[in-house]
């Protein structure tokens, strides 16, 4: 370090830590404090994390000063010189509820929210990560219309830039350990973008794009803050209500590929809210008992079917079909639903229900099935591997969800059992939990850590859900199952320390 990169002693510290005056490569990208013990070669930060502590890469170069509230400023000048700006404080610009200016006057530069490499990296992250669990969106169409917004003289459509700030947004909070590729876009920036173009606006139509904004800015809202989030629970009923507005007022109007796309979207919500639900938070019902499923169900075709006839559609990425994983979701969760919708559940009724989670996913192509690894306890029948990322991370939120499903109906009978005052968990119970741990501990140790992560944070709860079935094994385990269960246990608490990151800030290896 130089002179002027010689940490120097603070005045206010009584505990003898000095504090850098030009913070290490890995506090300065964390924007956290450089703090140095005395005769120490690494930072406080560096060595708990145990990594290098350098100082090699160069500083970001200062831009040009933002112009963003002299330009204002100059405006109202301009447009009411009358008004004298002492008489009373300038309005919070980044509040929703009173927007200094309309969307319309705001510059609707898409490299606002990041330079185009970033954003590259980004709609390359989605496609490659997040698509498979949510096929909402085509590849080229995406690229094509970012590209027209960057050339565009009177920049882009302000409804196109919330939703790719959401889009994002979405990326950021569900690929945490990514999050170095992604420069200085954050969660919070893209929010404060979508604000500031009318993300609130209420004269602004219910439009697609806007149900998308909202169902991506759910997503990451939830992956940021948690299930409990009072601005999750209002952006779900957000994208909820536009979905059933669109359903019931606009569907008729829209193209194909809209169409289905909405469909997608719509079960999507749907599984969402049911997983609210099995966390303990139930949200708005967005299936009414007189809908027919039937006619809601999204087409099994690839995305790049439904562009034919649109003019300027671009086929350069061709996508493959998610929609029976998407489909077998929905089953999945409709009969969870309908396991809670009886006046009185009894053991036979939740039992019926376990055997139709069982069934649900027999009838799905086989690259999407799951079965044991050799050497597994479960099956010695090896899964039919394909080379295709996404298919993996699709199996996996496909079989995680019905072995939460399962778990989360195997203590509603453990319930209702101990209303019957057993004090022991009935044998069938304790059998079928220790089938529903095998098989969890199975697909995560056969399974790599970036197909988890793909499938976002949402994943860690549902593990989190089955695994804490086990501490009543543990305390009230019958027929020796204790000691299985602590070992069961042990496994999971292992293997859910790699996968919450939310407490960590590494980079993933390349998958690719």
């Amino acid at each position: 370090m130089n002179d002027k990169e010689k940490p120097r002693q603070n005045e206010s510290n009584l505990t003898g830590r000095v504090r850098s005056t030009a913070a290490c490569d890995a506090c300065r990208a964390r924007k956290v404090r450089c703090i140095y013990m005395p005769d120490k070669p690494k930072c406080s930060i560096c060595t708990e994390l145990g990594i290098e502590c350098t100082q090699i890469r160069p500083r970001k170069k200062r831009g040009p000063k933002n112009r963003y509230l002299e330009t204002l400023r100059s405006r109202l000048d301009v447009e009411s010189p009358g008004i004298d700006p002492s008489l009373g404080d300038s309005p919070d610009l980044s509040s929703p509820s009173v927007p200094a200016t309309s969307p319309q006057s705001i510059s609707c530069d898409i490299e606002h929210i990041a330079p185009l490499p970033v954003l590259q990296q980004i709609v390359k992250d989605w496609f490659g990560w997040i698509h498979p669990v949510a096929p909402i969106f085509h590849r080229s169409q995406m690229l094509d219309r970012i590209m027209q917004a960057l050339i565009a003289k009177n920049g882009s459509d302000s409804s196109f830039l919330v939703l790719v700030a959401s889009l994002c947004a979405a990326v950021v909070a569900s690929l945490r350990r990514r999050r170095g590729l992604y420069g200085a876009v954050t969660v919070d920036r893209c929010f404060d973008i979508a604000e500031r173009h009318g993300l609130w606006d209420r004269n602004k139509c219910i439009s697609l794009e806007w149900v998308l904004a909202m169902y991506n800015f759910t997503s990451a809202t939830h992956h940021e803050q948690g299930i409990g989030s009072s601005l999750a629970y209002r952006l779900s009923a957000e994208s909820a209500m536009g979905v059933k507005y669109l359903l019931y007022h606009d569907f008729d109007q829209m193209s194909l590929l809209d169409q289905q796309i909405l469909k997608r979207l719509y079960w999507l919500i749907y599984a969402g809210q049911c997983t609210f639900d099995m966390h303990g938070w139930p949200l708005l019902v967005m299936r009414q008992a007189h809908e027919q499923v039937n006619a809601l169900i999204p087409l099994d075709v690839p995305i790049d079917s439904l562009l034919e006839g649109i003019p300027e559609a671009s086929h350069a990425f061709p996508s493959q079909s998610y929609i029976p994983g998407l489909n077998a979701l929905a089953r999945l969760f409709l009969i969870w639903q309908a396991s809670q919708s009886v006046p009185i559940k009894t053991m036979e009724h939740l039992q019926e229900s376990m055997k139709q989670a069982q069934q649900a996913l027999t009838d799905l192509p086989p690259q999407l099935k799951w079965r044991s690894r050799p050497g597994s306890p479960m099956n010695s029948e090896e899964r039919v591997v394909g080379s295709d990322f996404g298919t993996d991370v699709q199996t996996v939120n496909l079989k995680v969800t019905q072995l939460h499903i399962r778990a989360n109906l195997l203590e509603q009978m453990n319930g209702i059992a101990r209303a019957h005052n057993l004090l022991l968990t009935p044998t069938f119970i304790s059998e079928e939990r220790h089938r529903v741990v095998d098989e969890l501990l199975d697909i995560l140790y056969h399974m790599p850590n970036e197909v988890f992560d793909a499938n976002g944070y949402s994943v860690v709860p549902k593990i989190r859900d089955i695994g804490g079935a086990l501490l009543d094994e543990v305390r009230t385990g019958v027929f020796g199952a204790n000691q299985q269960a602590t070992l069961n246990l042990d496994r999971l608490l292992a293997k859910l320390q790699e996968l919450d990151v939310r407490c960590q800030d590494q980079q993933l290896v390349q998958y690719f």
